[in-house]
């Protein structure tokens, strides 16, 4: 506990205050510091549930950011995976290619190659061979083409995913450090006599701090 802070409950301090001020006994100007410290209290109580309030507020905004971004690492993980496979794909395709190309080039070394049951001449083979070197390189640029449209439009996705977890983590940061601040926050010390009363036991249950001087 800080030096000059003690531990109260303000609404039963104010009835304390109200019952002593009702004391005939009292000097006019004893009589006013009760007035002032009560509405002082007063002051004080409402100021404190200002700032409960808007903590409160504060937490649950950022447990609901907190929510967005582990929402969008999910998106994000979802993405990169399917990145990978379509990558896979693209590997897998280039490799079928491959081997679709090695098996039309023996098939047209062989000297059994018969069109229309006649021998092809090697002018023959040689525009079959063209035709389809060209088809093979149709096949693989679409297949490109369309692959690498889909890596653009998935990697765009996954940078505005990046994007909004960096947004989100500024916002949770500000959060916190606006929580920080008002936790720290207490009632500024304001002077006021208050007379000397018969100590009493407090209650334990609503408790602030309150600077009495």
């Amino acid at each position: 506990m800080k030096e000059g802070v003690k531990d109260v409950n303000i609404p039963d301090l104010i009835k304390q205050l109200d019952i002593l001020g009702d004391n005939g006994n009292l000097r006019n100007e004893e009589q006013v510091a009760i007035i002032q410290a009560s509405t002082v209290l007063s002051l004080a109580e409402k100021w404190i549930q200002q700032i409960e309030g808007a903590e409160a507020a504060l937490h649950q905004k950022m447990m609901e950011l907190e929510s967005d971004m582990e929402q969008f690492c999910k998106i994000k993980g979802y993405l990169e995976e399917e990145l990978d496979y379509r990558k896979q794909a693209l590997d897998q395709a280039y490799m079928r290619i491959q081997e679709l190309e090695a098996t039309l080039y023996n098939a047209l070394q062989q000297e059994t190659v018969i069109k229309f049951g006649e021998l092809l001449s090697e002018k023959q083979q040689e525009e079959l061979r063209t035709a389809v070197e060209k088809l093979r390189r149709q096949m693989l640029r679409k297949s490109r083409e369309y692959d690498c449209q889909i890596l653009q439009e998935r990697m765009e996705l996954l940078q505005q995913a990046h994007q909004r977890i960096r947004d989100l983590e500024d916002k949770t940061d500000i959060q916190k450090r606006q929580i920080k601040d008002l936790e720290e926050k207490e009632p500024s010390p304001m002077a006021c006599q208050i007379p000397k009363t018969e100590n009493k036991t407090l209650p334990q249950s609503s408790r602030h701090h309150v600077y009495i001087t």
